[in-house]
């Protein structure tokens, strides 16, 4: 399931002639990266990674630019990931910053609502640009991995068995099998059972369910055929933040009698 990706931006331009801070060490390299957080959450807006780049001028400079690029893995792929200024070359608010010695730029980088499971990185890349608009050098760096799993509940019936009742011609008995093959329990939900004849449907209610643990909630019906045909679901209400909700429902298959 695509997912929209968050941007935030923010930057902080220190110059060694503001008094905002002293100059940078001697030593202090020209490129870097610091501040890496990985975020890892339950729900998908509450997962992100985040880096702060830092550019400082070497000799020749009279501008500066800086690129991030988020790298996705997932299931063996590694694609970027398209969003915001994501891949676009940005500049200091300044244009003069970096033509000073003590100049410091930092940038903060981050990414929300990141899809799971996947390994996400930076790739930052720097650009320093010299008199006519020449490019001087450039240089790229690489966050650590942040790995986000996929926490959340997956809701799902997996079969349903169809049992004639017995000594009755009107009626047959419904077992469905539902499970949650996600990582962590559900909570509170309802089964649904949707008769084939049209009739009411029926609610189960389930405390809740554990991860990779599975149930059987039973239901009295309508002789099933296939023509009238009954649909189990797990949570018809939408309770439980549950990652696919495609496989929720289930329809009964029966004879053609």
């Amino acid at each position: 399931m695509k997912r929209f990706v968050l941007i935030t931006l923010a930057a902080a331009s220190v110059l060694a002639s503001g008094g905002v801070s002293a100059a940078a060490p001697a030593s202090s390299p020209p490129a870097s990266l610091r501040a890496f957080v990985c975020q890892r959450a339950l729900d998908p807006p509450s997962r992100g990674i985040s880096v702060q780049s830092v550019m400082r001028p070497i000799p020749g400079t009279e501008g500066l630019m800086v690129r991030f690029q988020l790298l996705r893995k997932q299931a063996g792929v590694t694609a970027l990931v398209r969003a915001g200024d994501l891949g676009t070359w940005i500049s200091p608010a300044d244009p003069t910053l970096g033509q000073r010695t003590g100049d410091v730029w930092q940038l903060n980088k981050s990414v929300a609502d990141l899809a799971a499971p996947a390994d996400y990185r930076f790739r930052v890349s720097f650009r320093w640009i010299g008199a006519h608009a020449r490019t001087l050098s450039q240089a790229t760096r690489l966050t650590a991995r942040c790995h986000q799993s996929e926490l959340r509940p997956d809701l799902l019936v997996k079969s349903i068995a169809v049992a004639r009742v017995h000594g009755s011609s009107a009626a047959d008995d419904y077992t469905a099998t539902v499970a949650n093959d996600g990582a962590t329990a559900t909570g509170p939900f309802e089964v649904a059972f949707a008769p084939g004849d049209g009739s009411d449907p029926k609610i189960r209610t389930l405390r809740s369910l554990r991860p990779q643990a599975t149930v059987l909630v039973r239901f009295r019906g309508p002789v099933c055929t296939s023509v009238n045909a009954s649909t189990i679901t797990a949570d018809p209400a939408s309770q439980v933040d549950d990652r696919d909700r495609s496989n929720n429902s289930l329809t009964a298959s029966c004879s053609a009698n």
